[in-house]
């Protein structure tokens, strides 16, 4: 089912169905046991249509990170309803119901419901690996903004530079604005001094920089904008 990419693992075994994170090592592929894993890579499919490998021959599994997929889930965190969201657990490689902010997989196809949380079994998902916000109807608390920022993901060190550019072309663009402001203000003022029947012209010119300053401020906020939706 799907694409999947081969993936370089030390496990001697591993079943179909299991959520591979990126080793702490930064390569290669271990069964995930961590919560609301944001190194999560994908899901073990033995039954990949289609396999991309470049490990050159060394051992490893096909790990499918997009589509429907069969995923191993528990009811550690409660029984499974179609449409509910899914992450990483505690037991190793086995997917739960996401019941609060943080990483999740992707979303449950199927219901699942077992009085034994310990017992693992099949269900098929729709993965897409996303940061989930419990929270939609509200922007988030100042804890939920400060954790998204600083996660790190198996794609990219941390989302939080993004921020940190943004909000820096933001202020250069402001900064630039009000220098450039003040310049014309001034440069308006002492020329309506010495030449007063020229008003009319220096009042236009002064309403030209302004716009100008406008144009500025919002070319900086468009390119923050768009550095935030990369």
């Amino acid at each position: 089912m799907g694409l999947a990419k081969v993936v370089e693992t030390d496990l001697s075994s591993i079943k179909g169905g299991s959520i591979v994170s990126l080793s702490p090592k930064g390569k290669g592929g271990i069964l995930s046991t961590t919560p609301y894993d944001s190194q999560i890579m994908g899901v073990m499919s033995p039954d990949a249509a289609i396999l991309i490998d470049t490990t050159n021959g060394k051992n490893g599994v096909p790990v499918i990170s997009d589509g429907i997929v069969y995923v191993l889930v528990s009811t550690q965190q409660g029984n499974i309803s179609r449409g509910d969201l899914l992450t990483s657990s505690t037991i190793p490689g086995v997917a739960v119901k996401a019941n609060q902010s943080g990483y999740v997989l992707g979303e449950a196809l199927e219901d699942y419901d077992n009085p034994n949380p310990t017992q693992t079994d099949l269900i098929a998902a729709d993965l897409n690996l996303h940061y989930f916000n419990s929270k939609p109807t509200l922007l988030g608390s100042l804890t939920d903004i400060l954790k998204y920022a600083l996660l790190p993901t198996k794609t990219s060190p941390s989302p939080i530079w993004k921020y940190i550019v943004a909000a820096a072309v933001v202020l250069a663009s402001f900064v630039l604005a009000f220098m450039t402001f003040g310049r014309t203000a001034a440069k308006g003022v002492e020329a309506l001094g010495r030449n007063p029947s020229a008003g009319r012209i220096i009042h236009l010119g002064i309403i030209f920089n302004v716009m100008i300053v406008v144009v500025i401020v919002l070319a900086g906020l468009t390119v923050a904008f768009l550095i935030l939706r990369l």
